[in-house]
């Protein structure tokens, strides 16, 4: 037999990929570390023995493959990555391609393709963002690497991807080396912040008095207006829903301990290593650290110390539709504010490792498949194609700004002042939008002062060029 392609490991995503891709007329060969696996899996599919091949032993499913061989991994991502690479590499013959699609990080990427290609193998880091049902009926795919990879794989990958509204595959070649991990990695820390801006919207709604299904059928509202419409909103609208067999909602019982495997934090460490600002992605990242301190917050809780106000708060009576608008116009700002934070890490790594991104490009690819799917991607997407040198993305919604961000600073201060909600993505992306479009930080200029007083670092000024230091009086 002659397969088009292999697939290692068939977990969630691998056998609802391999599926996918054999659907579309492609024949897979699929190889799992236990073979019970591989038998299980090939008796739920009537593809098996047409265009699905299982096989026991590395050599027999790798005889299987069409010249040159073409394996993608969908094995949990770091040693097991390693450790699967290392036993295929022993039966593969030079020009062969291996893909990983775990989520790596990029620099882990580009010494897997060194390593192998000194071997006269290629290599293709390339993400997938779409989770189990993205992978069956079509994900968003990141490659990155060597072009000529690229093409040889590019048929079936775009085969397999998710088609945007005008019919683009939601796959594209993003550049170099670790290129397309490197997307992943930030795809995953925009979707770390807006995941967690819904969940404080969710927050704020309850202590504002509103009922589970109250907030399922106001974020249904907010949906039907058109403009936050996405995957990441209707994931929290069922969230709203979701009921125990009681009848009492499941949010209510759910332990307040968030996962993660690590591809924000790794993003929020990029960007602070090359210098781009991006607090809405990294108070995301603090925001699952803090959840994970279940019995250190609940000591501190229990300790005697009141932080709660000392009246209940809530919005609903007369003003209630006039701070639900302000919570809906806080909602859309901070949500454009972290995507551009994304972005603009995107554009400073590409800077810094040479990648090649082209962002409209890689942010056309978010339209569909992905979690991140939602309809202000069509928008930035062509702000981007209008002005590519667009100094950030709010520039490209100034309606937005101008309607909402008085109300979105309103609404932040009554939280905030009658309510001990915690609003760590919110009030960071406040914080971005006011600093950005600050031409002046009246801080900035107190801190560089500061440094100069003890450390005589020096300062530049705004009326003169040149280092500056101040005459100051001894202090110790």
């Amino acid at each position: 037999m002659s397969c088009d392609c292999g697939i290692i490991g068939l977990g969630v995503m691998g056998s609802n990929l391999a599926l996918n891709i054999a659907e579309k007329g492609f024949r897979v060969a699929v190889f799992n570390r236990t073979y019970a696996k591989t038998v299980e899996f090939l008796g739920t599919t009537p593809l098996a023995g047409r265009s699905l091949f299982g096989f026991e032993h590395y050599q027999d499913f790798v005889a299987a493959l069409t010249k040159p061989r073409k394996v993608l991994i969908l094995v949990q991502a770091g040693a097991a990555t390693d450790a699967t690479i290392k036993s295929l590499r022993e039966h593969l013959e030079p020009n062969d391609i291996i893909v990983d699609t775990g989520n790596a990080h990029f620099k882990d990427q580009g010494r897997r393709a060194a390593e192998l290609e000194a071997g006269g193998l290629r290599f293709l880091g390339m993400g997938i963002s779409g989770g189990e049902e993205g992978a069956r009926k079509g994900p968003a795919f990141f490659p990155g690497g060597t072009l000529s990879v690229w093409e040889e794989v590019r048929p079936i990958v775009e085969a397999a991807a998710a088609k945007a509204d005008d019919g683009r595959p939601c796959v594209t070649m993003n550049g170099k080396g670790g290129a397309g991990s490197c997307v992943k990695m930030f795809h995953n820390a925009g979707e770390y912040a807006i995941l967690q801006i819904w969940a404080e919207v969710f927050d704020v709604m309850r202590h504002g008095g509103m009922s589970n299904n109250d907030i399922a059928a106001e974020l249904q509202a907010w949906k039907d207006k058109g403009f936050l419409t996405s995957y990441m909103l209707d994931i929290t609208i069922e969230v709203a829903k979701a009921k125990l067999h009681s009848g009492n909602p499941l949010s209510d019982v759910v332990r307040d301990k968030i996962g993660s495997k690590g591809t924000g934090l790794w993003s929020a460490q990029e960007a602070l290593e090359v210098g781009v600002p991006a607090p809405s992605l990294n108070a995301a990242v603090i925001a699952r650290q803090m959840s994970m301190f279940k019995d250190e917050r609940t000591q501190n809780a229990s300790c005697g110390i009141r932080v709660l106000p000392p009246v209940s708060w809530s919005f609903i009576g007369a003003d209630k539709e006039a701070f639900l608008c302000k919570l809906y116009h806080a909602t859309k700002l901070a949500i454009i504010a972290s995507y551009a934070q994304m972005f603009q890490c995107l554009r400073e790594l590409d800077k810094v490792y040479g990648f090649g991104i082209h962002l409209p490009s890689t942010i056309a690819t978010f339209r569909a498949g992905c979690i991140l799917k939602g309809f202000l991607l069509t928008p930035m997407t062509k702000a981007f194609e209008a002005n590519p040198n667009l100094s950030n993305l709010l520039c490209a919604f100034p309606e937005a700004l101008r309607d909402g961000l008085q109300a979105y600073r309103d609404m932040l201060s009554e939280v905030t002042a009658k309510t001990s909600v915690s609003l760590p993505v919110l009030s960071a992306s406040l914080v971005y939008i006011n600093t950005m479009f600050s031409s002046v930080l009246m801080s900035a200029q107190v801190v560089s002062l500061q440094r100069d007083v003890f450390g005589r670092h020096g300062f530049e000024r705004l009326d003169e060029p040149g280092s500056h230091s101040h005459q100051w009086p001894e202090l110790q």
